[in-house]
């Protein structure tokens, strides 16, 4: 294999990589119905794959190794595109946190911390029990847990998707808030 085949392999790998870490978040937006966005990531994650493909087709004959370094891209984007869903963690979510004894500091807990919570009474399996319903975005559930599992270790909890919302309170800030501020213009999940 000689260095110009080698580099070639290697952009195509990164092309792939690239176009198909592009494609898992197009498709999460395009769910979340967020046509804008989904609009421009559709558009950069084809000009990425004609590239790479083209490069593949017509260079496979003289160095077959090129469709190794596609397939390996292809594959290798996909995790990475899986990765990066997980880490952006678009969207919003709605937690059932049921608790027999603590429903009420609960609720408290997470109204200090930030968040919106409607808490109802109900009745389980062993005697009453109070439900906290908290609509926050999807980056958020793990501190919505942690918050309430340090009140009450034997709580029981539930979540889902939720489809859309009039208001998400986030209380969270990060780094990336910084870095991800001109993309929550396209996606208003972020």
């Amino acid at each position: 294999m000689t260095l110009d085949v080698l580099f070639l392999g290697l952009v195509i790998f990164l092309l792939e990589v690239m176009a198909l870490t592009i494609g898992t978040v197009r498709t999460i937006v395009t769910m979340l119905g967020e046509s804008r966005a989904a609009f421009y990531l559709g558009c950069l994650e084809m000009t990425l794959w004609v590239f790479g493909t083209s490069a593949v087709m017509t260079k496979v004959g003289d160095a077959p190794v090129l469709g190794l370094f596609y397939a390996v891209g292809f594959a290798t984007g996909n995790v990475v595109g899986i990765l990066a869903e997980k880490k952006l963690a678009l969207g919003n979510v709605v937690i059932r946190l049921i608790s027999a004894l603590k429903g009420v500091e609960i609720a408290h807990a997470l109204r200090r911390a930030g968040f919106m919570v409607t808490t109802v009474a109900g009745e389980g399996s062993d005697g009453p029990v109070t439900v906290q319903f908290v609509v926050c975005k999807r980056k958020d559930m793990k501190l919505v847990l942690s918050e309430a599992h340090a009140i009450d270790r034997d709580l029981f909890y539930t979540f889902e998707t939720a489809g859309g919302a009039s208001e998400v309170a986030s209380p969270s800030t990060s780094r990336m808030d910084k870095f991800l501020r001109p993309l929550r213009r396209l996606v208003p999940q972020f």
